[in-house]
């Protein structure tokens, strides 16, 4: 149930994501998701893409001297009413799963916003967080579901 996403370390200069948008687009690839984080020093472009551009897309952002790496995350698609991002954090915290981050998708599904989210557990692995979360009711997208958008 997780998507690939790819991370790309940027440098903390001015024109570095434009550089990289720019990337993407001379290779013809769709982003569907983009978060930017940044320190004094660097930042972090965290990226969707469909899957059958994520290797022309890390192939093209290394070849231009990019450091970037495929991870997987969960899309999760969260009820877009008063109280719907809360309901699913509150399963989060109830499985006592910790959020390393995540970000809001370009898209949405069905009423359904939707999020990445990358979560981690003391006591679970991967696997069983996403079948905690199903079990929740929290639902979760696909990697196909993601290329079909």
């Amino acid at each position: 149930m997780f998507i690939t996403q790819i991370s790309v370390y940027l440098e903390n200069v001015r024109g570095t994501l434009r550089s990289l948008t720019g990337i993407l687009a001379a290779a013809g690839i769709d982003m569907l998701g983009l978060s930017v984080a940044d320190t004094t020093n660097f930042g972090i472009a965290r990226i969707v893409v469909r899957e059958k551009d994520s290797s022309a897309a890390i192939d093209a952002l290394t070849g231009a001297g990019y450091m970037a790496m495929k991870n997987l995350v969960l899309c999760a698609a969260v009820p877009n009413k008063p109280a719907g991002l809360d309901s699913v954090l509150a399963v989060v915290d109830e499985q006592n799963l910790f959020i390393e981050y995540m970000y809001s998708f370009n898209y949405s599904i069905e009423g359904n916003a939707l999020m990445i989210l990358r979560l981690t557990s003391k006591d679970m692995d991967n696997e069983t967080i996403v079948k905690t979360l199903i079990e929740n009711g929290v639902r979760l997208l696909s990697q196909e579901e993601v290329n079909a958008l």
